[in-house]
């Protein structure tokens, strides 16, 4: 689908910098370019919009929009939507959305306008507080590379080096001021582009050698270990090859889910089981937190360390990319062993070695060990689901609709589509997904925001969605109400592009979590904590989502307040999908 009419003039020549811009984007196999206009660059938008041959135009009504778009696509495809945002205003909007991409390690190709440098060729006023020395300064510690470039030899080179070390490992988002000037000057002689392989990202090296060695021997002495895996699944073809890894292993694993890296009904995974303290070896896959994960199983000491002395690997590239402005790097853990490796390969390499039929895995004894440890992990697992699926059953008999029987209602009106979540909301729908929800097909979960900031949800949904735009799979958005409500505007570009997204709003009328804290406080002071809700609900204003999708021309289905009635509403919100292709919004009233 096109999103805007495909040029019908004669097609453009290339006469001016912002004709290359473009042309530059298409060589790179971008399909579609992300903005709320803005005169910053109107050059750019100028040749967008009179090139045959241009990636489609998504408008977003703001630029948090805009980038949540782009992050969303990403996440959903591994394909590239470009962002253009308008000087320094447009880029201080884009900032929060930035930044929840540079904690989740999602390459972003961000460019932003600037006013013309060069002061004798700025308009009066606007252009003057719109023009910006080292604008790049707004995220550049929460950006991989940025610049600032001044003309047209210097730009061409700039975007080439943003997108090659945007998706060089570790992925991160990247920013390039284009000057206004600059863009709309004729295109100078020479000035032409690069080889399109030049953007072709330096590659890391597998496991090898002496670490591999180490590896492979500690696997085999050990009685319990553990592989933890975070981000591994931004790649879908990592998880069926880590999955076997496993099984040849016996290989408990626990899965940190900011992706979808190991199925959640596979009996090795025994996340949130908690029951791992017997743990001797850990091998942390492309794990953010690890003082986290490692004490989500492990008693710890104050460094961070397993108190039973197990060792730690780990395997991966957050130490290839760290800021000096977010901690978003955690707690430092002194581990035994760190490699920076490519992740598939490194899996690869391993599991050729664990399915050696004459290798070191091959011993009758490690052969038993691996058997009983399954056993045991096996019953661990399959206790832990039956437990979570009856207090699902149990919360069923409450007054109020609550968050785990929601989660399963909903998964049993759709149990039967090709699903992707795009989006689960909150820490607490989130973790009620996962154990309640089948997350096994690689790509079928795209996890949280990553920066912990609200305005995700709906704008990256949209872009996930877009990203599956006709190819007949339902891309379920599991909303939060607060976190809607920072972006309600992205509801016009669902509606403009009939894209067909099923946007469900979990509505309990508060910001949980802010509430949460209001309690634990007033509790510590020993003070009422029936006033929690003050200033973090929105119970005496509610908020009509139905009116409000409505308003911008989506089809809303009416508001579901008994728990009876979310099957049957999602599921005739599914047909019509399924029937029209376009988005449907249905609001459950939650406790």
């Amino acid at each position: 689908m096109r999103t805007h009419e495909p040029y019908e003039g004669s097609r453009m020549t290339t006469s001016y910098f912002s004709d290359l811009l473009v042309e530059f984007l298409n060589q790179q196999g971008i399909d579609k370019v992300a903005f709320n206009p803005g005169a910053s660059f109107r050059g750019v938008h100028d040749s967008l919009v009179h090139t045959a041959e241009a990636p489609d135009i998504v408008m977003a009504c703001h630029e948090e929009i805009a980038v949540a778009l782009a992050h969303g696509y990403h996440k959903a495809s591994g394909r590239h939507m470009a962002v253009f945002v308008h000087a320094n205003v447009g880029l201080l909007h884009a900032s929060m959305a930035i930044f929840n991409a540079w904690c989740d390690r999602v390459p972003l190709f961000v460019l932003g306008g600037n006013g013309p440098v060069d002061a004798g060729k700025r308009r009066p006023w606007i252009d003057w507080i719109h023009t910006s020395q080292n604008i790049e300064s707004v995220v550049k510690d929460y950006v991989k590379w940025c610049d600032q470039p001044i003309g047209q030899r210097a730009t061409v080179e700039s975007l080439y080096r943003a997108f090659k070390l945007m998706n060089t490992p570790l992925q991160a988002p990247v920013f390039v001021a284009l000057d206004f000037d600059v863009q709309e000057q004729e295109l100078a002689e020479g000035v032409r582009l690069l080889p399109a392989a030049a953007t072709e990202p330096t590659r890391l090296p597998a496991l090898g050698g002496s670490e591999l060695d180490h590896l492979v021997e500690r696997l085999r002495e050990a009685q319990l270990p553990v592989l933890i895996v975070d981000f591994s699944g931004r790649d879908p073809e990592t998880v069926a090859p880590l999955v076997a890894l496993a099984d040849a292993l016996g290989l408990a694993v626990v899965d940190r889910g900011n992706r979808m890296n190991f199925p959640n009904t596979h009996q090795l995974n025994v996340s949130n089981t908690g029951l791992l303290d017997a743990a001797d070896l850990v091998v942390a896959l492309e794990v953010q937190d690890l003082v986290g994960a490692l004490g989500s199983f492990l008693p710890l000491t104050d460094e961070g360390l397993p108190a039973n002395g197990a060792e730690v690997v780990t395997l991966g590239f957050n130490e290839l990319l760290t800021s000096k402005w977010a901690a978003d790097y955690q707690q430092f853990v002194p581990v035994s062993l760190a490699v920076a490796a490519d992740t598939g390969q490194s899996v690869a390499a391993l599991r050729e070695v664990a399915e050696d039929p004459e290798g070191p895995f091959a011993a009758a004894e490690f052969t038993e060990r691996r058997e009983e440890r399954v056993k045991v992990l096996s019953a661990l697992h399959t206790e832990a689901r039956a437990e979570w699926a009856r207090q699902a059953d149990e919360a069923a008999g409450r007054e109020h609709i609550q968050v785990s029987t929601a989660v399963q209602e909903i998964h049993r009106a759709v149990r039967d589509e090709e699903w992707v979540l795009t989006n689960t909301g909150s820490l607490t729908i989130d973790g009620w997904v996962k154990k309640l929800w089948p997350l096994e097909r690689p790509g079928s979960y795209l996890g949280l925001n990553g920066g912990g900031g609200l305005g995700y949800g709906l704008g990256a949904s949209v872009g996930a969605a877009l990203a599956h735009q006709g190819d007949g799979t339902l891309c379920v958005d599991l909303q939060a109400d607060g976190d809607f409500l920072y972006t309600p505007s992205a509801l016009w570009t669902l509606a403009a592009y009939d894209v067909p997204l099923l946007v469900i709003v979990m509505n309990n009328r508060l910001y949980l979590n802010s509430t949460q804290h209001a309690e634990r406080i007033a509790d510590n002071r020993d003070r009422d904590t029936g006033r929690a809700h003050i200033a973090t609900s929105f119970y005496d204003q509610p908020v009509d989502f139905v009116t409000l999708a409505g308003s911008y021309g989506v089809h809303a289905l009416p508001r579901v307040e008994r728990i009876e009635a979310v099957e049957p509403t999602v599921r005739e919100a599914v047909a019509h999908i399924k029937e029209h292709g376009k988005p449907v919004l249905v609001e459950i009233l939650m406790d």
